[in-house]
């Protein structure tokens, strides 16, 4: 094997596994027949290869070859467990409280406007293991309405608007999830192995971490990092529409990010309206384009066999 060849497997290794194996070799003919004496490829050649796997890859992505309510089938077994995990904050309220001894004083609607909410949502989560789909649609709905409220109308609306709309969009679409996709039982057979057990102890963990190390830097980290492996993890990272599902899952850690990125910005300030967008906006956008959630049927050359 000449080096010029050498060179030219390494750069066709950015391509999908299925790609190189059905056309690997013949792009290799080409390529190393067009380079004559050369001993490295021409950074043209090289520049072509980088964005052809690009966009290969980027063309998978949003093609998917996913089905929209396999993805949603899962959402809907483990969504309503993964928005417990944004009970953090009420529950580090009421811990403080309690350890302070004056909790039948502590002002309900100041401190933890959402705590009802996550009795909601607690219940879905036993609906959806008990295979009540239909009473969990309804209180996934609920449950919703009430995040938006407190979005919106709370003496902390201005946490839930931005930092925390996370745990809206994630409720949002597990509502969705739960009323338009084939249902938890679908997405059980989709899922990695005991997906409940899994992102259930996953949450208990996290939201452990969260309580104990409220606002410090390292348990932050720690909550996210557990939250994101037992999404992975529990919706099954070995297919397609497991991926996906776990990137709507993590929306909460979309959000999070915008917030840590736009925290070091000091000279940014915009007005609510602009903040909004960039806190619902950019995991919106993520979501359609990557999670699988577009109708299937974008077209493809027949050179490029999904997976």
């Amino acid at each position: 094997m000449s080096e010029l060849e050498r060179r030219y497997r390494r750069l066709l290794a950015l391509y999908p596994r299925d790609h190189r194996e059905q056309h690997g070799e013949e792009m290799i003919d080409v390529l190393v027949a067009a380079g004559g004496d050369r001993t490295r490829p021409g950074w043209k050649d090289v520049a072509d290869l980088v964005w052809g796997a690009f966009r290969l890859h980027l063309r998978r992505m949003v093609a998917g070859g996913v089905e929209p309510r396999d993805v949603l089938a899962i959402v809907s077994l483990l969504g309503p467990i993964a928005v417990l995990a944004g009970a953090t904050e009420s529950l580090h309220e009421l811990a403080w409280w309690v350890q302070a001894g004056a909790l039948g004083g502590m002002p309900v609607w100041q401190q933890t406007p959402d705590a009802p909410m996550w009795v909601v949502w607690l219940a879905v989560a036993v609906l959806v293991v008990c295979r009540q789909r239909v009473a969990a649609a309804v209180g996934a709905w609920a449950g919703t309405i009430g995040l938006v409220l407190v979005a919106t109308v709370s003496e902390r609306s201005w946490s839930w608007a931005y930092a925390d709309s996370g745990w809206v969009l994630l409720g949002a679409l597990t509502a969705v999830a739960l009323t338009l996709s084939p249902g938890p039982v679908r997405g059980r057979e989709l899922a990695g192995r005991a997906p409940v057990l899994v992102l259930g102890a996953a949450v208990v963990v996290a939201v452990a971490i969260g309580v104990l190390g409220y606002r410090e830097t390292v348990a932050e980290a720690a909550c996210l990092v557990v939250l994101v492996v037992g999404a992975v993890v529990a919706a099954g990272a070995g297919s397609r529409a497991g991926r996906r599902a776990a990137l709507v899952l993590l929306v909460p850690v979309m959000t999070t990010m915008i917030e840590a990125l736009l925290a070091t910005i000091d000279a940014f300030r915009p007005n609510d309206t602009v903040t909004a967008l960039l806190f619902y906006g950019p995991p919106l956008v993520v979501l359609l384009a990557l999670g699988g959630l577009l109708p299937r049927g974008v077209a493809r050359r027949p050179d490029e066999p999904l997976t």
